[in-house]
């Protein structure tokens, strides 16, 4: 018996979209399911399917909001060129605790059931692109600069301990910021043992 005949769940409940990851206002089509030809989703109530053989790269991605929580992002890409995005964030955009359990368990049975025969064609990526990657780390160091080391240098330099406050505040908003760089840091990964920190 091969990995896709054993399939514990059809359909995951979890919003999908066409296309890379960007800002949307609000997740409308839901519906992810595995079979053993393959990959189904439902986009304005019609199912579609494509076949292992037809996949060509795989990224996962985690988010970190502050003051919301982590959001998972699976990015599978068509040999065509074309893009499926895999959510775990709520109908608004936001965490979701059930739904990144959901999305755990989809992960975990996507990458069980992908036939050995097509995993050496597949590539298996976290993060984003190097270009993007490099703006964000650029962005995190100015607001490291901002909102950490400015109000540290002036609590030292007039001897404020009010501005200690801000420097703690500044380093839990910028905190967040960091580790979702550091999730974003382009990489490769075994398709065998997905990274535990790309689970939100």
């Amino acid at each position: 018996m091969s990995a896709t005949d054993e399939i514990p769940a059809a359909e995951y409940k979890l919003f999908v979209r066409k296309g890379a990851p960007r800002f949307y206002l609000r997740n409308t089509n839901e519906g992810i399911y595995l079979s053993p030809k393959g990959v189904g989703w439902f986009i304005d109530g019609t199912s579609h399917t494509r076949d292992w053989n037809e996949i060509s790269a795989v990224t996962l991605f985690v988010a970190y909001v502050p003051k919301n929580g982590p959001m998972g992002t699976c990015t599978i890409t068509f040999r065509d060129g074309s893009v499926l995005s895999i959510l775990s964030a709520s109908k608004w955009g936001h965490s979701d605790a059930e739904r990144n359990v959901e999305y755990g368990r989809f992960l975990a049975d996507f990458h069980r059931v992908i036939p050995d025969s097509e995993r050496d064609k597949i590539k298996f990526e976290t993060g984003i692109g190097k270009g993007r990657h490099i703006v964000m780390t650029v962005a995190l160091v100015i607001a490291f600069l901002l909102f950490v080391l400015l109000p540290l240098g002036l609590t030292i330099y007039f001897r404020e301990l009010q501005a200690l406050f801000i420097t703690a505040a500044g380093f839990a908003f910028v905190y967040p910021l960091y580790r979702m760089v550091e999730s974003a840091a382009p990489a490769t990964y075994n398709p065998n043992q997905v990274p535990p920190d790309f689970y939100p």
